[in-house]
């Protein structure tokens, strides 16, 4: 995955396709849920096989999920069990901003 500037997040955050920067219809949902300040969506969990919310797979740009995250008020618990090699630096420059 190339590494994106927060800038370039914040100019295209409305209009990205949010189906076509994850591996599922299910990770594509929480996406919305925190671009758009769902306040339903308390925790987060992803890296795991059991009880994942959010599932990593091929094609997820963790780059795209780090910044929904710094950018939702709503989430208080983020729970991370595996990131892949080589996302870690995007996801976590997102996730530096949240406010929640």
């Amino acid at each position: 995955m190339e590494h994106r500037e927060y800038n370039y997040y914040e100019a295209n955050a409305a209009d990205v396709n949010l189906e076509e920067i994850t591996s599922s219809a299910k990770n594509a949902k929480i996406l919305q849920q925190l671009r758009d300040g769902d306040p339903t969506l308390r925790y987060l969990y992803f890296g795991g096989a059991f009880g994942s919310n959010f599932n990593i797979g091929e094609g997820d740009d963790l780059g795209w999920l780090g910044y929904f995250i710094g950018r939702s008020s709503c989430l208080t618990r983020l729970f991370i069990n595996y990131l892949p090699d080589g996302e870690g630096r995007a996801f976590v420059e997102g996730i530096a901003r949240n406010q929640s």
